[in-house]
């Protein structure tokens, strides 16, 4: 798989950046249908070995990294690079999809109790925003995917910059819920 991610980047360096941003994305996407997720908290745990919010460290970490990994895997990288400023809004043709999961209802309301968990966590502990950006390059920038730690570094930004349009629209744009 690398050795096709490598042939897909030097094949769009003649590419726009709207174009290798969403190479770029869609390889975090395929990464995080791996074991990247597994490996990002393994290395939160050892990591919170020496964090000032020891006690609550680990269990805090993996709730943001579920997050983040949730948004990248969710989200349209056609969008998402919009949102990074690398492609134009007008080329970006949004597709709704239906809610993923078996219960609607149920997921629903688990992505609006995540969202408020969430919140809270980075209220009391916002450095672990750069903790959890140390945490993913750690782990994902192994790929040679162009520009990897300033594509984490936006991509985490975004995620954390979504949460400020709150839990509704959150939970919609990830589909997890339905649009009222």
């Amino acid at each position: 798989m690398r050795f096709l991610i490598l042939i897909a980047l030097i094949g769009l360096s003649a590419a726009g950046p709207c174009e290798v941003c969403k190479t770029a994305v869609q390889s975090l996407k395929d990464v995080m249908d791996s074991d990247i997720v597994p490996k990002a908290k393994s290395v939160a745990s050892k990591m919170c070995t020496i964090m000032f919010f020891y006690d609550e460290c680990e269990e805090k970490a993996n709730g943001v990294i579920n997050f983040v990994a949730h948004y990248i895997a969710n989200m349209d990288p056609a969008a998402l690079c919009s949102k990074l400023g690398n492609c134009e809004e007008s080329a970006v043709e949004l597709v709704r999809r239906e809610v993923i999961g078996d219960n609607e209802d149920e997921m629903c309301r688990k992505c609006h109790e995540e969202f408020q968990d969430i919140v809270d966590t980075l209220t009391k502990y916002p450095s672990i925003k750069t903790f959890v950006k140390t945490i993913l390059s750690t782990v994902v920038c192994y790929l040679p995917i162009e520009n990897c730690d300033a594509l984490v570094d936006g991509v985490v930004d975004q995620a954390f910059a979504e949460l400020d349009q709150g839990s509704q629209a959150l939970c919609v744009a990830l589909n997890l819920c339905k649009e009222e």
